[in-house]
């Protein structure tokens, strides 16, 4: 895609005219990095980014972030079961009770820098019928990372230029969905989040927005948003939707671009099936040398303001993350 068919492309999105819709909050302990809570509720669009228009996208009905939701469509499985395994953590082995970092160092391999909510007793392991999972609680009445959900950064054992990211997720029964809130992803250089114009990292996490949609949700240095920018899952031609009670596998795909040029990949499967394929992808400017080199487990209400938070204390599981070089499969 030349620059000129892009820019009239760019040009037909709906930018956030409004404001970020974020809350500061540091980013855990001594060394935090002062990261913030981001959010907003989508609006659909074309994407800029090489995909079909998808007409899943949401309007928000509260708040002040007029996020454009900008991407859609799956593409083909690209097979499964290959590559080389750099993480796996299924917590069987981690004792019930709470999840301290030097539990996230033994389940993936590395131990924080900082956290946020594993201090204040938000995530813990839970044995189900012999099966163990972590379980973060978000408090009624909160949003952003600081007084609700978990974060903490896993680096990787080296930087990659392509690699795949899978986990199971549960919604708790009657999960207020609320206007949305992250998921753990993959992120590079700098890790953008926070509503911040930064062209030196991206960050690639998941969101649920309203009832339980799900979308990828990006910060690179073409997003057009003042926050990050949504690119909803599809299936079958219908958005694709987090039930409350039951486990769904995720899998992200990143393939870093060539430096300045429009061909990196950004794919999803949902429970098997795919639900994001966008081909022209642009992670890193011209002179950029970063790489793939962070799993963010980043989960919260947020979203900025009170409108995004649970009215009732509200549960999520998580369990059996991998990390692999190529395809991971259901």
């Amino acid at each position: 895609m030349d620059s000129l068919t892009r820019a009239v492309g760019v040009a037909f999105l709906v930018l956030c005219s409004a404001s970020c819709d974020e809350s500061t909050s540091g980013d855990g302990g001594a060394g935090g990095t002062g990261a913030t809570s981001d959010g907003g509720q989508a609006a659909g669009a074309g994407s800029p980014n090489g995909g079909a228009p998808h007409t899943g996208g949401q309007t928000g009905t509260g708040g002040s972030d007029n996020s454009t939701s900008i991407g859609g469509g799956g593409g083909g499985d690209g097979g499964q079961n290959t590559g080389e395994e750099i993480l796996h953590a299924d917590f069987e082995a981690a004792a019930e009770g709470e999840y301290t970092e030097d539990m996230v160092a033994a389940d993936f391999g590395a131990e924080p820098p900082w956290n946020d909510g594993l201090d204040q007793g938000r995530a813990s392991i839970v044995d189900d019928g012999g099966e163990r999972f972590l379980r973060v609680t978000y408090p009624a009445n909160e949003y952003g990372p600081g007084d609700g959900g978990v974060q903490f950064k896993v680096p990787l054992n080296d930087s990659y230029e392509e690699l795949h990211l899978s986990y199971r997720v549960r919604f708790g029964d009657n999960f207020q969905f609320v206007k949305g809130g992250k998921l753990p992803g993959l992120v590079g250089g700098s890790a953008p989040t926070g509503c911040v114009d930064d062209t030196t990292g991206f960050s690639a996490r998941m969101m649920w927005r309203t009832a339980g949609a799900a979308v990828q949700y990006m910060y690179f240095p073409e997003k057009v948003n003042d926050c990050g920018d949504d690119y909803d899952y599809a299936s079958g031609g219908s958005a694709t939707q987090f039930e409350p009670g039951t486990w769904h596998t995720v899998e992200h795909h990143l393939e870093m671009n060539t430096p300045g040029e429009h061909d990196g990949i950004l794919k999803a499967w949902f429970d098997g099936e795919p639900a994001l394929d966008e081909q022209m992808f642009l992670y890193r400017l011209a002179d950029a040398t970063y790489e793939i080199d962070t799993l963010y487990f980043s989960t919260f209400f947020g979203g900025g303001d009170s409108s995004w938070a649970p009215t009732s204390d509200q549960v999520v599981d998580f369990d059996d993350f991998v990390v692999k070089t190529g395809r991971i499969g259901p």
